[in-house]
């Protein structure tokens, strides 16, 4: 993954590159295949039979139009994961969060740095059986959490979070405290 950080005047920069996760992108690529030879390659030569036999058409034209929408969708996902990017943009006053495909910005979320709360790296799972845990940085904004430099390493947060801090002083959350039990000693 590139990960850069710049300084201009008094904004702070932080451009994310793609994050590949090649299985995904492997499985993707073998269900374009799949839509494509078994499906939109019989669903052609049926089409082609139908008019040549004079039977209605409508389920091979249908067929094709969705098969062709859900290639298509393939097709802008593992565009995504190739070439899609995240750009965080940090002022005195606000926080912007641009994503990129082919360096175009497809997403733009602009939040006043005073509505940014617990301004936190952290770690979670994707919820998916057998995946990796995620790392990121997320704030809390109007109720809602916001998450950005998703699968950024923890150093990279780290440091992302706190060249923010030096643009503004954010709200954030105080790290965890060792719970001991009386009981228990540390060795």
């Amino acid at each position: 993954m590139a990960f850069k950080l710049s300084r201009t005047g008094d904004s702070l920069v932080v451009s994310i590159g793609p994050r590949v996760k090649w299985l995904g992108l492997c499985s993707a690529f073998l269900l374009l295949l799949i839509l494509c030879g078994a499906g939109i390659a019989p669903a052609l030569g049926g089409l082609s039979q139908s008019l040549r036999t004079g039977r209605s058409p409508f389920g091979y034209v249908l067929g094709i139009a969705a098969l062709a929408v859900i290639a298509l969708f393939v097709l802008y996902n593992i565009s995504l994961m190739l070439f899609g990017s995240e750009v965080i943009v940090i002022n005195s006053s606000d926080l912007e969060i641009q994503t990129r495909l082919f360096g175009r910005v497809r997403s733009r979320r602009l939040f006043p740095n005073s509505t940014v709360e617990k301004l936190r790296c952290e770690k979670w799972w994707s919820g998916a059986r057998g995946t990796p845990m995620e790392h990121g940085i997320r704030f809390e904004c109007v109720g809602e959490t916001i998450t950005f430099a998703r699968n950024a390493t923890e150093a990279e947060s780290r440091e992302v979070v706190d060249q923010m801090q030096q643009i503004y002083k954010f709200q954030t959350v105080d790290p965890p405290k060792e719970e001991s039990s009386p009981a228990v000693t540390h060795w």
